[in-house]
């Protein structure tokens, strides 16, 4: 990255008052010729002013520090230091430290751990504006090197790579602080293909196969080829950030990368303390190769320290927003007005959904292999009654197969075909006409499967089964235990139905994993498609997709696509929350950005480009870190 110098010439424009004394004019005689004459200027007194009270002297307030930034826009010049407290839900982010983990250890992997490529933060909202970055998905374009410096594609199957040479591992035994080189990026994909533990979407495309050259080959320290074996336009996207860089003699050392002693990445942030269900401590690596890109001199991050605190009641989260206990916290959609009232200090941003809220029929065995079935349970669904009652507004109607931040092949629902519109309104009657066509003129009975552990989709269940009752589906309600539920959706063993929220974060999800489309290269389909879905023209549809390179091509085949899967109804999509954000006002350099990508568990690597005004948090908290 090239740096730039900005230098911001401050001047101040002073005022003087000109203050005039009131004299008594010389008396001056007339003269003749070249007579001299002489004056005398007699002051007088001044008449008496009784002086006014003009009370305390005014004390100006000194505004905030302010600078252009590398694009030229005036900014509150970033501060160093403090503490940003974040909480989870969950305990799993203390018990899954190994990054090899994938979707499972992403909150420590995304601190510690650095990749091949991250977002480009410069555009953003903040820098040109070009991506809002409103989903965890970063799409190709706005993606930018993370440890590689540059590359170059060679063609669907083949990248070349240049690392930066200003990448240090963390100064920590046994790594302390050496240089990361291409053997290690070698090790790091070989480790994640090959670790039975790996569930990153990568690991598949690695499969070993003697007739195929060697997919990694090293030229020098800095200079190396991977060749992808399935060859596709969605190379650039699995390379670039699926995996994360791992230290070979911590491995070797401890067995794996689970030890909270053995931490050492290359990423913003060195583990610090982890307490398991209770907390994640990270104190800032002072070495880290990334600058903030919008004041190029600041080494990042900016704060000392991260903490992530684990909160599983949602009353107890609440209350250490409002006091201040936490900075950066998800809401949920039904507790944002109350946090507004007690907070208005606080800053809020709406954000889409991660996943979509999904009925999964057996698409597989009757009577959900018919399309009319499936096409009449969500007619006899009220689904803006959902959106309008039980979220209040806050959520989306159509987040599937796509959601609405692929604005290039995403069909806003008022633009769909009349047939498919009727699918997200409310529509009993069609639906029965549809299942009398079917052959079910007075319904079926049927079950819908529910994990214990969500007891809003139960709430959910509970309005669909009164709804699917009007046309004469007996729908039951089974309330599964969350690791059998778990276990038999995997599977597919479930009976008739099944209700998750499935993430369809990224721009190929539901083509690829959902619905068919990705198949291994021993013939195996996706382990996600929960629906079992085999759709010949689907997959046909998703192959051309993956060697297409034009963009606009690329475009037009996905919402063709969306379209036809919104038709098929292979799942049956309800409205789903939004997610709703909330920062303290001494957290800048942050507009709610959504993350630096590209899972849904990483949103907390946006932290590394925040900083914290202490003057602010110590007017409104009385403390400062």
């Amino acid at each position: 990255m090239k740096r730039k110098a900005i230098w911001l010439l401050l001047s101040s424009l002073m005022v003087a008052a000109l203050v005039l004394s009131s004299c008594q004019p010389a008396a001056v005689e007339e003269t003749k010729d070249t007579e001299t004459v002489t004056g005398q200027v007699t002051e007088k007194e001044a008449p008496k002013v009784e002086e006014e009270d003009e009370g305390p002297a005014v004390v100006e307030e000194e505004g905030p520090d302010m600078v252009l930034d590398s694009m030229g826009k005036l900014k509150e010049n970033p501060q160093y230091g403090g503490t940003i407290t974040f909480i989870s839900a969950s305990g799993a982010p203390t018990q899954l430290l190994d990054p090899v983990n994938s979707t499972r250890a992403v909150v420590n992997g995304v601190n510690v751990y650095g990749r091949l490529g991250t977002a480009d933060w410069s555009k953003g909202p903040q820098g040109t504006g070009e991506c809002p970055f409103s989903s965890s998905y970063i799409a190709d374009p706005f993606t930018t090197g993370d440890v590689v410096e540059s590359w170059e594609i060679i063609d669907l199957a083949t990248m070349n790579f240049k690392l930066r040479e200003n990448v240090y591992w963390q100064n920590r035994p046994p790594m302390n602080g050496r240089q990361f080189v291409a053997s290690d990026v070698q090790y790091s994909y070989e480790r994640s293909a090959d670790d039975p533990r790996a569930t990153g979407y990568q690991a598949a495309d690695y499969v070993r196969d003697p007739t195929i050259p060697p997919f990694f080959t090293e030229h020098d320290k800095f200079n190396f080829t991977i060749v992808y074996e399935v060859p596709g336009t969605r190379m650039f996207h699995g390379l670039m950030h699926w995996t994360y860089m791992q230290p070979r003699e911590v491995v070797e050392m401890y067995g794996d990368l689970e030890d909270p002693n053995g931490q050492v990445g290359i990423g913003p942030w060195m583990l610090d303390d982890a307490v398991t269900d209770s907390s994640l401590t990270w104190s800032r690596n002072p070495n880290y190769y990334g600058f903030d890109p919008f004041f190029p001199e600041n080494r990042l991050p900016y704060a000392d320290k991260l903490q992530m605190i684990v909160i599983p009641d949602t009353a107890t989260q609440l209350a250490a927003l409002r006091t201040h206990k936490t900075d950066w916290q998800s809401v949920p959609s039904d507790k944002v007005d109350g946090m507004q009232k007690s907070n208005p200090e606080l800053n809020l941003v709406m954000m889409l959904p991660d996943a979509t809220a999904t009925i999964w029929p057996r698409t597989d065995i009757l009577p959900f292999s018919d399309k009319r079935v499936r096409q009449a349970i969500s007619m006899a669904i009220d689904q803006p009654a959902i959106l309008e009652d039980y979220y209040e507004g806050r959520a989306y109607m159509l987040t599937w197969p796509v959601m609405p931040s692929f604005a290039d092949h995403y069909t806003p629902l008022e633009e769909l075909p009349a047939s498919s519109q009727l699918l997200y309104g409310y529509n009993p009657e069609e639906a029965k006409a549809l299942l009398a066509e079917a052959g079910y003129p007075n319904g079926f009975a049927t079950d819908v499967q529910v994990s214990a552990a969500w007891p809003i989709g139960v709430e959910l269940m509970s309005l669909v089964q009164s709804w699917l009752a009007d046309v004469g589906i007996d729908m039951t309600i089974d309330v599964v235990e969350s690791t059998t539920f778990g276990n038999q959706l995997w599977v597919r063993s479930f009976p008739g139905m099944s209700f998750i929220t499935w993430g369809n974060n990224g721009i190929d999800d539901a083509f690829g994993w959902a619905n068919g489309g990705w198949v291994g290269l021993d013939g195996t389909r996706s382990v996600y498609a929960f629906a079992n879905v085999v759709d010949d023209y689907a997959q046909g549809v998703y192959e051309e997709l993956i060697v297409t390179v034009d963009p606009a091509e690329q475009s037009e085949i996905r919402r063709l696509q969306c379209l036809y899967e919104i038709d098929q109804c292979w799942e049956i999509p309800i409205p789903t929350a939004a997610i709703y954000r909330f920062w303290t006002p001494w957290l800048k350099g942050y507009v709610g950005e959504r993350s630096v990508g590209p899972d849904p568990g990483e949103d907390c690597g946006v932290l590394r480009f925040v900083w914290i005004d202490q003057d602010l948090k110590e007017e409104v908290t009385g403390q400062r870190d």
